[in-house]
């Protein structure tokens, strides 16, 4: 069930729900957290002059404490508060000193849950040792670094600059904004992260959000017009994956880049020639596994350095030498060579063994070369009579350091120019290099880093549908994007986002200027 935040502001009462959630019982479900009665609650909210040490807040149904002791706060923290409760009824108190002419929150930071639906809130009680309120508030907007969207439950904080003792906080709304009222005119620094374990402390591993000046003196009430940023902090390098994945080759896939990084079996280094690179931080490596049982595994390069054992399953092997279609579909492009992979590396591969078939006439297709490369082989070829052909491979066709094919057939879709579109781009209102990605449904269709916009830049080859794009300002020139640094006070890359759609149909060909403004 979605928490439901309550502020208690001035006396008032607000309360931000989700919809209700409905389900087959006796009676409706219960979506509301326990409320305070402010009439039954004892001093009364925003009471002036407060000498006393004792709170006492009525809520409207049952409730029970969850971890009273870090989910209640008084901000200035001035005193340790011991809880209590019967019924419907709070108790707070504590035996230190306030400080005088101070206002005070006490933060009920989801700490009453109700007795069914576990149901929580936050509430803030507000009183002042001297005879004022304070009433200054500020307020902010997050939203995430990458999609631009409002980010909900967001925590923002706001402490001493020099002590770092806290003086406010709040969590943002469904729209991203987080309201700190009750404030005094002051210097404050101000944090902006994702609270994962609720602690109201940035950990290392929670996503954050800053400016270049986190540091700032409030006069008056202040709306921030520039909102904050959030993104995941790069972790530390890491490797992620480590597997077996056919007879003779391992994956290897880490948070980093492993370019230039020596792969080294048993102390024996691998050549290049044995590695594939899916991505920068992921690669194949090709080792021969024969009567082997585990190995061990190094790396040495500028991120990683790491060295650890892998075991290889009988299963995996003495699993047979077998190819596979390369794009995961059977469809090729007019600029695609038609290729296959196979899961181990090809040592030889014998052409009156493998036969290329028009199925519409039953006759073969002779006019073409065969190449191979790693666990790769390629098919070179003049215009085929048809689209549609059958790659035969017979037994025996290819061959790697232990083991041969056995037979087996595919069917192969050649797509022609007149099936497919393009989209010519206008990118000159960008001065630097770019990652313009083609997007369909929201997702990533396909991606390309354009180091000189101001040129004219082609998209071939796009299936007929409605796409959008996305443009990353790539700062660093990596073809990635990259997210912020705070110790290096780096923000993340800038992106813009075109949801409005393009058309793209068969046999044509759209253009499509892409400026920000006009979005």
């Amino acid at each position: 069930m979605s928490q439901k935040i309550c502020f208690i502001f001035f006396g008032i009462f607000l309360i931000f729900s989700c919809a209700q959630v409905g389900r087959i019982s006796g009676g409706e479900v219960d979506v509301f957290a326990p409320k305070p009665i402010e009439e039954k609650t004892s001093p009364k909210f925003l009471s002036t002059n407060f000498s006393g040490s004792h709170v006492e807040i009525c809520f409207d149904e049952f409730f029970r404490l969850k971890n009273p002791v870090e989910n209640i706060v008084m901000v200035p923290p001035h005193a340790d508060i011991k809880t209590s409760y019967k019924g419907k009824r709070l108790f707070l108190d504590w035996k230190d000193s306030l400080e005088p002419n101070t206002t005070y929150s006490i933060y009920l930071n989801n700490a009453t849950v109700d007795l069914t639906e576990g149901n929580d809130s936050i509430v803030q009680y507000v009183f002042s040792t001297g005879n004022y309120i304070d009433s200054l508030s500020y307020s902010v907007r997050v939203v995430d670094a990458w999609s631009q969207k409002p980010i909900a439950k967001a925590t923002v904080l706001l402490s001493d600059k020099e002590t770092d003792k806290l003086k406010s906080f709040a969590y943002t709304d469904e729209d991203g904004f987080a309201e700190m009222s009750f404030l005094k005119p002051d210097e404050y620094k101000i944090s902006v992260f994702k609270d994962l374990n609720g602690d109201l402390e940035r950990q290392k591993n929670e996503p954050i959000a800053f400016t270049h000046e986190d540091v700032f003196f409030l006069k008056k009430t202040k709306l921030d017009s520039i909102p904050y940023r959030l993104f995941s902090p790069l972790e530390e390098p890491r490797i992620t994956t480590k597997k077996l994945i056919g007879p003779n080759s391992f994956f290897i896939s880490g948070n980093r880049s492993l370019k230039k990084t020596e792969i080294k079996i048993n102390n024996e280094s691998i050549l290049l020639k044995n590695i594939i690179y899916h991505k920068e931080d992921s690669i194949e490596v090709f080792w021969n596994t024969k009567n082997k049982t585990k190995a061990e595994i190094s790396l040495n390069g500028p991120v990683f350095k790491d060295t650890f054992l892998l075991r290889f399953s009988e299963k995996t092997t003495k699993a047979k030498f077998t190819l596979k279609e390369n794009n995961n579909s059977f469809i090729f492009n007019p600029s695609d060579t038609v290729s296959f992979n196979t899961n181990d590396i090809i040592e030889s591969f014998d052409t009156s063994k493998i036969f290329i078939l028009n199925p519409s006439d039953s006759s073969f297709f002779k006019f073409f070369d065969v190449s191979k490369n790693k666990n790769k082989i390629f098919f070179h070829m003049e215009k085929p009579p048809t689209p549609n052909l059958k790659f035969i491979f017979q037994k025996g066709a290819l061959h790697s350091l232990n083991d041969s094919i056995d037979s087996c057939v595919f069917s192969v879709v050649l797509k022609s120019l007149d099936e497919l579109g393009s989209i010519r781009l206008d990118l000159s209102y960008y001065k630097t290099p770019i990652v313009c990605q083609l997007r369909k449904n929201g997702r990533l269709f396909k991606e390309e880093f354009v180091l000189d916009p101001q040129k004219s830049f082609f998209i071939k080859e796009i299936p007929p549908g409605e796409y959008s794009f996305a443009i990353i300002k790539d700062e660093n020139k990596n073809g990635v994007w990259d997210v912020g640094s705070l110790k290096e006070k780096k923000q993340p890359e800038s992106v813009d986002f075109y949801t409005k759609t393009t058309k793209v149909r068969p046999g044509w060909e759209v253009s499509v200027e892409l400026i920000p403004s006009e979005e």
